[in-house]
């Protein structure tokens, strides 16, 4: 990369203009797109197709001096040209900048950036990152930043902010040249302004519309009008306010142990079991499944699982939808204030959850997660939603647990999760009162998961690796557990948040195989249970937890879930998968006013 830069240095000295501040402008400008160029087209840039496995067998050269030279060279080329134009005066500055011009110019390559942003951020959100959907996008730019893995912000300043400098800085240019200049090329010379104010304010709307444009046709056109445009009434016709439900809990309370697992799909087990892979990446949880708890699929095998739905697509989203019964989106009505929001004083306040229920039935409950609590603010959602205490990366420091300038990954990693686990577990159960301990895992975040020094190298492949040193961690906990003397009076339920977003982990499978999330239901004291065959989303969860601590549930509904160990059907199940997905998408008056705004004059049934 310096090589390049010293070739460039040389090539300005040789052939820009003389005038020291000529050359000064012309050197940096070359810098700045050389630099621009090499880290965007280094870091992943061309997330849509394998440039390398087309170009690199060609050349016999590595990735890095490939990248270096094409750069350079296609740099020197139109430089060299604009150098050439100058030097024989067929370019010549003549028109100074009026302050109106001036702010006519900035404002236009505002626009022309901003719209080269919107495309490039979706394509890299929709092909860059898997299982995206515009829900999440919209969910995702509604969240305050704090709390965020580094990593992710790095991705996007490396990839579509790079490559929206790269789009958006030529054109600015070429507008400036022809506000300025005049030009001659071959025998035409054009001796007057070519772009007035007025052009140049079209070209900057042009840009940005154009850039909209493209960005939505990325995201999908349908998913953009469903969500802004159509309405649903799925909310009137089948929500059940859980507030209204009668519920029976048993004389002898049951604890619950509820563990979310980040990205866990029951498509990490071998083809053989229904699963996408040729090796069985979770050896335990599948065998678990088989022999002793009870794993709702959406087929008749092992392999599959809880069906991704609109609202429950992202880590914090699933939270809400598997704990309430109802997904968690920001109001696509436009001026509605979004309720959901992390900076909300109230997050979600229409919804009633399943820690409210059982903080009212006394429960000591508490959420343990590795990484910084507000983010998306899962803080507020469970302290407001059951007066959970929080244990987090913020807490493990005050407890003198991680040094204070610890930091891995999203905060810690899940082997110290696991440990931190237990000693809470201890403090909870030497309580009187029944515990309901929630925690989150993150090593199998993406992209390709987070790989210990102790991760074992077994499949050539990190995200692989890490998901089945996942499954070894959660048998050894749960076996920890097993020897407890509260796991006799203790539900524990296992279940993904969401499919994986890892961008390539999935290139080669099968598209007409349908990806589901991984759930286990270990000590229940449930028997006959129709478990196979079964279309189900987050949103059953919530009352099918309640049923697995021996809770008797009026009408086995709350919210938009149903309760799986009852003969009850999903509403999956009633309307189909499909139309399920579509009503999700779509604008619900009843979402926004009940559950974003509770008001209290919206009736549920």
């Amino acid at each position: 990369m310096l090589i390049g830069l010293i070739i460039l240095f040389g090539f300005v000295v040789k052939y820009a203009p003389s005038t020291k501040k000529a050359r000064r402008l012309s050197g940096l400008y070359i810098a700045f797109i050389y630099l621009s160029s090499i880290f965007f087209f280094y870091n992943q840039a061309s997330i849509s197709w394998d440039w390398g496995n087309v170009f690199l067998p060609l050349t016999g050269l590595p990735a890095s001096a490939l990248i270096v030279g094409v750069s350079t060279l296609c740099i020197m080329a139109v430089m060299g040209y604009f150098f050439q134009l100058v030097q024989s005066r067929r370019i010549t500055k003549v028109y100074a900048l009026t302050r109106r011009n001036w702010v006519a110019f900035l404002l236009s390559a505002v626009l022309i950036f901003s719209g080269a942003l919107a495309y490039s951020s979706s394509r890299w959100a929709m092909n860059g990152i898997g299982n995206m959907r515009f829900d999440q996008i919209v969910f995702a730019m509604t969240q305050p930043l704090k709390g965020s893995d580094p990593g992710q912000i790095q991705a996007f300043i490396l990839q579509p902010l790079l490559e929206a400098v790269l789009w958006s800085t030529p054109l600015i240019s070429l507008m400036y040249l022809f506000m300025t200049c005049s030009v001659q090329l071959g025998r035409k010379s054009i001796r007057r302004r070519v772009l007035s104010t007025r052009l140049v304010w079209m070209l900057g709307l042009f840009g940005l519309v154009f850039g909209i444009s493209m960005s939505a046709k990325e995201i999908g056109y349908a998913d953009i009008k469903a969500y802004y445009f159509e309405n649903t009434e799925i909310y009137e016709n089948n929500y059940v306010d859980p507030k209204n439900v009668e519920l029976k809990f048993p004389k002898k309370k049951r604890n619950l142990v509820y563990i979310f697992l980040e990205s866990m799909e029951s498509s990490y087990m071998s083809t053989e079991l229904g699963g996408s892979q040729e090796q069985n990446l979770l050896p335990n949880l599948s065998k678990l499944s088989q022999t002793e708890g009870i794993h709702f699929s959406n087929t008749s095998q092992v392999g599959g699982g809880m069906l991704q739905v609109p609202g429950a697509n992202q880590t914090a989203s699933s939270m809400v939808a598997q704990t309430s019964g109802v997904p968690l989106r920001p109001s696509a009505s436009f001026g509605l204030s979004d309720g959901s929001g992390a900076n909300s004083a109230e997050y979600f306040p229409g919804a009633y959850s399943l820690g409210e229920i059982l903080d009212k039935e006394g429960y000591n409950q508490t959420l343990l997660i590795g990484s910084k609590a507000e983010f998306a603010g899962r803080d507020k959602y469970f302290q407001q939603h059951g007066n959970y205490e929080i244990r987090d990366y913020h807490w493990a420091i005050e407890q003198g647990l991680i040094p204070e300038d610890y930091y891995v990954w999203w905060g810690y990693e899940d082997n110290k999760l696991f440990d931190f686990a237990k000693d809470t577990l201890n403090e909870l159960s030497a309580k009187d009162e029944p515990f309901n301990f929630t925690m989150l895992t993150a090593d199998t975040h993406f992209e390709d998961g987070y790989a210990t020094e102790e991760t074992p190298d077994l499949f050539g492949d990190q995200y692989s690796n890490v998901i089945h040193e996942s499954d070894r961690q959660l048998m050894a906990f749960l076996s920890w557990m097993k020897e407890q003397p509260f796991y006799e009076n203790t539900t524990v339920i296992l279940c993904g948040d969401h499919l994986t977003m890892d961008s390539d982990f999935f290139d080669e499978l099968d598209p007409e195989y349908q990806r589901s999330v991984f759930n286990l239901f270990l000590n229940t004291n449930k028997k006959t249970v129709n478990n196979q065959n079964r279309q189900f989303s987050a949103m059953d969860m919530f009352p099918t937890t309640l049923s697995a601590l021996g809770v008797k549930i009026s009408g086995n509904r709350l919210g938009l879930g149903t309760n799986l160990f009852s003969k009850e059907p999903t509403i999956i199940e009633k309307l189909g998968y499909d139309t399920f997905e579509s009503e999700l998408m779509k604008r619900s008056k009843f979402y926004d006013e009940k559950l974003i705004m509770n008001n209290p004059t919206t009736e549920s049934e």
